[in-house]
C-alpha cells in the first residue's frame, strides 16, 4: 500500500510521526517550520534566511532579499 503527498508538502514519510520509537520523526509544529522555511528559500534569489530559536524551538524566521543591479 502506497501512501500520496501533495508536491508542496516535505518529503518525509507518512508513518514519521514523532514518537519514543521514532525519534526521528517530525510532528506537525516541524513539519510547519520546515514548510515555511522551504517557502523562503524558494521565494528569493539573493539574500538570507535567518531562524531564531528559543528553548529548541523555533519561534521567528525572518528573510532579507537583496536585489543585484549590474
Amino acid at each position: 500500500m502506497s501512501t500520496t503527498r501533495p508536491a508542496d508538502e516535505p518529503n518525509v514519510p507518512a508513518d514519521a510521526s514523532a514518537s519514543p520509537s521514532n525519534p526521528t520523526a517530525f510532528d506537525a509544529d516541524e513539519l510547519e517550520v520546515i514548510r515555511r522555511v522551504r517557502d523562503s528559500l524558494r521565494s528569493i534569489r539573493f539574500g538570507t534566511v535567518l531562524i531564531v530559536v528559543q528553548d529548541g524551538k523555533v519561534v521567528q524566521i525572518e528573510t532579507a532579499e537583496k536585489i543585484r543591479l549590474r
